[in-house]
């Protein structure tokens, strides 16, 4: 009873410990505390990440025409709304995931969803977002948001994504 008594207290002390570490829990820079390994919910329900994108424009994604990489006039206006965001938090990192309909080889997809993915990063950083915040990666058609095999099917898995 003892050894349970004072296991419990050390609990709560290390939790007391661990809130005065972290103050009023307003520098949405850094990564949100953990509580034995998991984001402190609770505290950062409201700060992380939901609070920077409310409007849902990091996560909004970009779409492409057919066949191509090139930046659309919806596009680059969607691109400068991210700029503005991620420049204004350092510490947020995205990863821009390059996407393709089902049309042309495996091969081929995977290395056009790549120079979609790069086309914005390079877009990104040429609006002056450090390069250091940036990750890129290609999944070609292997993750389409939208499962048919027409144009507005198409249209909607010519994309890149932004997971923060």
């Amino acid at each position: 009873m003892r050894k349970r008594m004072c296991s419990l207290i050390a609990v709560a002390i290390a939790v007391v410990c661990i809130g005065c570490q972290h103050g009023s829990h307003n520098d949405v820079h850094s990564a949100p505390p953990t509580t034995l390994g998991r984001p402190n919910v609770e505290v950062f329900s409201d700060l992380w990440p939901g609070k920077i994108d409310r409007d849902g424009v990091l996560a909004a994604p970009v779409y492409f025409d057919y066949d191509s990489y090139a930046l659309r006039a919806d596009a680059l206006e969607s691109l400068q709304k991210k700029s503005e965001i991620l420049k204004g938090y350092p510490g947020l990192r995205v990863q821009i995931q390059g996407h393709c309909d089902e049309r042309g080889s495996q091969e081929y997809n995977l290395a056009l969803a790549e120079t979609r993915a790069q086309t914005v990063r390079a877009h990104l950083e040429q609006l002056g977002v450090p390069s250091t915040q940036l990750m890129t990666i290609s999944y070609g058609e292997e993750m389409p948001a939208v499962v048919g095999h027409d144009e507005v099917a198409w249209a909607k898995n010519r994309r890149c994504e932004f997971v923060h």
